[in-house]
């Protein structure tokens, strides 16, 4: 199993990256039996990552996306205006919480962009509900600590526990999403040493480490990377290090990073 990252920064795209955006590769392989596509890519977040999507799929021999919203502040949900790039052929359904799915209609829709019939692609909007969701595998969606509405999810895929939790300060569902995973992938916004915001919860690279030792994650991806506070990329790896002091097995992503799990 393979993860590609999209885009890594959080709140806006600098030199550094793209807005926030992974997609793992699930599937026994690029083709099936008889020639024809299989797997797909289940893709966390559609920040302005996102436009590198449709080359990723074209890379991989891939027709088929599930796109897994946190929420839908707009370096989380934004690029999904670059939908139009996906070609005839292709299919992507979009979850997000069903409390957020009114909102996503509106957003993906005029005046702010084509709706989802407009398309090349097949492009559907579907719900998620709290705890357990039965796909071609399982997801498991619960709220996050952040100033809007955030879910944090993990995926049982091909053997392997996935927990992805982003927008979030210290919470208790971060451990239950992240126990015994394989990997946990959280956010990084607040540089080392930051202390807990409560009037706007995120994670900085100690918290993330903490939460991951406490929950038995077997690795920690730090993405997320707030652009003001992480301007250059040295600083991912003052991030990285600090992380290190308390949770050895933790990586910092960057654009175009790859990792085998």
């Amino acid at each position: 199993m393979k993860i590609f990252f999209l885009g890594t920064n959080g709140w806006y795209a600098t030199k550094t990256g793209n807005t926030v955006c992974a997609a793992i590769l699930a599937g026994k392989g690029p083709r099936g039996s008889r020639g024809k596509p299989s797997g797909r890519l289940i893709v966390l977040d559609a920040g302005d990552g996102f436009h590198k999507l449709p080359a990723l799929m074209a890379r991989l021999g891939i027709t088929r996306a599930d796109v897994f919203l946190s929420h839908l502040h707009l370096d989380h949900a934004g690029g999904l205006h670059t939908l139009p790039r996906l070609k005839r052929g292709m299919s992507v359904r979009i979850f997000a919480h069903k409390s957020y799915l009114p909102a996503l209609s509106r957003l993906v829709a005029h005046p702010y962009t084509a709706t989802a019939e407009e398309q090349w692609a097949k492009v559907t909007l579907q719900p998620l509900r709290t705890g357990k969701n039965r796909l071609p595998y399982i997801v498991q969606a619960l709220p996050l600590d952040h100033a809007d509405p955030s879910f944090g999810f993990r995926f049982s895929l091909e053997g392997k526990e996935i927990a992805y939790c982003t927008d979030t300060g210290p919470c208790r569902n971060i451990l239950r999403l992240a126990q015994g995973a394989d990997a946990l992938i959280a956010e990084c916004t607040l540089a080392p040493g930051a202390k807990e915001m409560k009037e706007w919860p995120h994670l900085s690279p100690e918290m993330a480490a903490r939460e991951a030792a406490a929950a038995g994650t077997k690795r920690l991806i730090l993405t997320h990377f707030d652009a003001n506070k992480y301007p250059a990329l040295a600083l991912r790896a003052a991030a990285q290090k600090a992380a290190r002091k308390i949770f050895s097995r933790t990586i910092a992503a960057r654009d175009g990073m790859e990792i085998e799990i």
